[in-house]
């Protein structure tokens, strides 16, 4: 049998059998074919709840059925490095999905993240709220949550699941478009490079991650302390960015480049425009070589838990299913990969590749390979699986 046919052959065994596996996912996909970020979407309720007490309350957006029975498993979505948090597009469309695929859903806002700061810190105190909310909620199964970990939030939700202290609270991982190495993730960011069995290749980087890598993090590399100015301005520039929707790397952006380079300090101007260029431009290569690293190191000694081999606690981990988009031009694919190499002593963990998404939505591909449907099927089925429905 060709490789390719056995391919399909084995995508094909692994959706087949479990009717009700079957029926959740094609409710999962009906619901997030439908849903529209301007409406509600039918048969799912989403409201705006609080969670925790006093100061330590924060705000989230609950989904959940509108009809049928409770109590139902509960999901808990860690939002990324975003400006509109619970809001973004491809977070509420997700959590509308799980819904209508008889979830409740539960999306905490990590306001430091909606501010691009990139603590982690934040992110696990949040966490650790959400789960306790989810378990004292009447209409939650009980035996844990799945945790849903979407770009940069995927570490700090593996973190969580392994922590000993909430052993039996979580029941799966879920990851969404994340990373392994902060250093490769940065490269790049910088230089549209990764390594993929054995050879460079190289994807147009979306210039939104360095800008909010670096906003956090340049100023903190040793001899870059005058740079501050830079990192506020790229700050500023990743917040337009999200407040007004423009993709980073199209002509549309300039305008907001040359507003917040006013900002920068004339001998500072330069480095502002290696991170910065005008969107018919890259990075000169060589000194974004020289940086990636850097910016790495700082950003390891400014919070260590953007790791897992630094943070991972050593408690056994739940089931883990990874999905990455193979066009996605904020974090590649392998680094999705990597990340399933490093768990596998470690947990249940499965990695897909897919043509279909890129990192937030689809792809833009017109074309999908043969059986990459069937592919993505099977891997949301698996991901619906971690909650034992």
């Amino acid at each position: 049998m060709r490789g390719r046919e056995f391919e399909k052959t084995f995508q094909l065994k692994r959706f087949s059998g479990g009717f009700k596996g079957h029926v959740r996912t094609l409710r999962w996909l009906t619901t997030w074919a439908r849903a529209r970020p301007d409406k509600p979407t039918r048969g799912v309720v989403t409201e705006d709840v609080r969670i925790g007490r006093g100061e330590e309350a924060i705000r989230a957006r609950r989904h959940r059925p509108a009809r049928g029975q409770s109590p139902r498993p509960g999901w808990v979505i860690l939002h990324g490095a975003t400006i509109p948090g619970p809001d973004h597009l491809a977070i509420a469309r997700l959590a509308v999905a799980l819904a209508g695929a008889g979830a409740v859903v539960l999306v905490p806002e990590v306001r430091e993240w909606r501010q691009l700061r990139l603590d982690p810190a934040p992110a696990l105190a949040v966490l650790r709220l959400a789960i306790g909310h989810m378990h004292d909620h009447p209409g939650v199964r009980s035996g844990g949550v799945v945790l849903v970990g979407t770009s940069f939030g995927c570490p700090q939700t593996l973190i969580t699941a392994a922590d000993p202290a909430l052993r039996g609270h979580v029941r799966g991982v879920l990851g969404f478009g994340t990373y392994h190495s902060l250093a490769d993730t940065i490269r790049f960011g910088l230089t549209g490079q990764f390594e993929w069995r054995g050879r460079t290749e190289y994807l147009r980087p979306d210039p939104y991650g360095r800008w909010v890598v670096a906003s956090n993090y340049l100023h903190r590399i040793p001899g870059y302390e005058e740079a501050e100015d830079v990192s506020r301005a790229l700050g500023e520039l990743a917040t337009l960015a999200g407040q007004h929707g423009i993709m980073s790397w199209e002509p549309s952006s300039d305008p907001f480049k040359e507003r917040v380079l006013a900002s920068v300090s004339p001998g500072n101007r330069g480095l502002f425009r290696l991170f910065a260029p005008v969107a018919a431009r890259e990075p000169d290569p060589i000194l974004a070589n020289e940086l990636a690293p850097l910016l790495a190191e700082a950003g390891r000694a400014t919070h260590p838990g953007l790791e897992l081999r630094d943070s991972l606690p050593a408690g056994v981990l739940p089931p883990v299913r990874l999905i990455h988009g193979r066009h996605d031009h904020l974090i590649p694919f392998t680094e999705t990969l990597a990340l399933e190499r490093f768990l596998r002593k470690r947990a249940d963990v499965t990695a897909t590749v897919t043509d279909l998404f890129a990192h937030s939505k689809g792809s833009g591909r017109q074309v999908a390979r043969p059986g990459e449907a069937v592919r993505f099927l099977a891997a949301i089925r698996g991901a619906l699986g971690l909650d034992g429905a």
